[in-house]
Parts: C-alpha cells; structure tokens; sequence
C-alpha cells in the first residue's frame, strides 16, 4: 500500500505541475492571437503544427511511449490554442447577428454572410404547412422523423431502407450530429478547403482536430489523392466531402471521388458528404450512396 501512495503522490505532483504549464502555454498561446489579429493573420498555422507533430512522434520514438496517446494529447492542446486565439475573432454567424440587430433599428441590410434567399417560398410549400397541420402533424413523432417523409425520401434516393434515413433540423445540426456522436475528442478529420466554416467549428466545439486540405483556382478545386493520404494518421477517422461545393460551386470527377471513397474504405474512414446543393448540380454530379459504403453519411 506504501508503495501505491508514492506513486499516487508522484502522479498528483506531475499533474499539477502539468496545470502550470499549461497555464503557461495558454498565456503563450493567447499573445500570438493577439500578434496574429493584430497582423490580419489567420489563426491556424499548419505548418507550424505539422513540423511539431513529427517532433512529438519522433520524441515518442526515442523515449518509448505510443504515438496514437501523444498525438491525441497533442491535438487536444493544439485545439485548445485555437479556441484561445479565436475569442475575438468575428465569424459570419456574429456578423450576421449584428446585421439583424441593426434590421432591428430599422436599418435596411444586404445580408452578403448567411445564404439566405430574398425572397419566400413557394405557394406549395405554404399549403403543404396547412395540410400537416390539418392532418395532426404538430404532436411528437419518432427521433428520426416522421416516418411517411423518411420512407418517401428513401425511394427518392434509392435508399435500401427508410432506418438509413434521419430527418435533422438543419444540415448544421445533421454535420454536428454526426461528428460528435462518431467520434471522439482529439480525433482528426479532414477538410477539404475551401469549405462552410461550420465543419470546423462543430470539430472544434467537440474536441476534434481538424486537418485542412487547400485547393486553389489553378488546382480546379480538386484535391489530389496524395495530399489526401499525406493527412492521414492512426488518429484520422474522418474525411468531409462538400460537393457542390461551398462556396465554390465544384463538382468534382468521378474518378478523383472514386479514389477518395477507395483512400476512405482502405484506412476505414468515415466519409461525410454534404450535398446540400445537389439540387442545383448538373448531370456531372453524383451522391456518394451510389458507393454503398456503411461508413458514408451524405446531408442533403
């Protein structure tokens, strides 16, 4: 029992001494946000983080300790420096509240941060109100939906089962649902950007890593398999397809998703499609439920 003490003591000592640090670091962390914004530089520096993830892993090589747990403390660091340094920074949904409080005071705003057409919906969809309301369709249903809308929207996607189907209260929720309740805080997934902000922030919000994969004009807006498995580690569970793209309007070749859903299934990824401008796509575009991987959610 004597012997179980110390160490208990030991430990006890080393994790307050690891809540200085940490204190220490976070002071750190909040002065280069300062320097940063001050700069109009964006907080996440990648390059920065890859050169000290290959730091830690080598570390962890030389001192005899398991990789996976370093580089999930790691990521659990990295993410919390984030948060700090993003306290301030404004975001399109704190540009968008302070537009609406302006519209409140009887300012006349063009709203260029939320996408929101300026017009109403159509006829059809008001007397389709009135008709669930006539039917009783204001009372509680199941979880995943009312299951006459699950079952038709089944048939609509060739979907083997209505069971495969959740009806969410916005596709922000739907990507929030599906990150928190499939992985684990400092898990990573991948990004490909240009990107909806939103998949950051609910990685964030729930403790996971984000790592991005940059596209540009001259790259078509395509990612190239290589820079996809470059990102890839035994901490990887997830990567978020966005086709149609967010805010580019991509609709990337078949054979590059083929490749993709392939990198998906050998690393035993989940693949998150959200496709919620499938509607506006052309011929050229297709949902990734055509691949018939258990492993895929698509939002639409």
């Amino acid at each position: 029992m004597s012997d179980i003490e110390e160490h208990r003591k030991k430990i006890e000592e080393i994790t307050l001494e690891m809540i200085k640090l940490l204190k220490t670091r976070t002071d750190i962390a909040k002065q280069i946000g300062d320097a940063k914004a001050s700069l109009g530089m964006t907080v996440t520096d990648e390059e920065r983080e890859d050169a000290l993830r290959s730091q830690v892993a080598k570390l962890c090589k030389e001192i005899d300790l398991d990789q996976s747990t370093a580089l999930k403390f790691l990521n659990l660091l990295l993410n919390e420096s984030v948060k700090v340094q993003s306290e301030s920074k404004q975001t399109h949904l704190s540009i968008f509240l302070k537009a609406k409080a302006l519209e409140e005071e009887g300012k006349k705003i063009i709203h260029l941060e939320v996408g929101e057409p300026d017009f109403k919906p159509p006829q059809e969809v008001k007397t389709a109100l009135a008709e669930v309301y006539d039917k009783g369709y204001g009372k509680y249903g199941s979880a995943k939906g009312i299951t006459e809308l699950r079952t038709a929207l089944a048939s609509k996607n060739q979907i083997e089962s209505k069971e495969n189907i959740m009806i969410c209260p916005g596709a922000r929720f739907a990507v929030y649902l599906a990150i928190t309740t499939l992985l684990n805080p400092s898990d990573e997934i991948i990004v490909i950007e240009p990107a909806w902000p939103a998949y950051k922030d609910c990685a964030l919000n729930a403790g996971i890593k984000v790592r991005t994969i940059k596209t540009t004009l001259e790259t078509k807006w395509e990612p190239s398999v290589e820079q996809i498995n470059n990102a890839i580690n035994e901490n990887t569970k997830m990567i978020v397809l966005n086709y149609p793209n967010n805010p580019t309007g991509k609709v990337i070749p078949k054979k590059l998703l083929d490749d993709i859903i392939q990198t998906a299934k050998e690393h035993d990824l989940y693949v998150l499609s959200d496709e919620i401008y499938s509607e506006y796509a052309n011929n050229d575009w297709q949902s990734i439920s055509i691949y018939d991987y258990e492993k895929s959610i698509d939002t639409k």
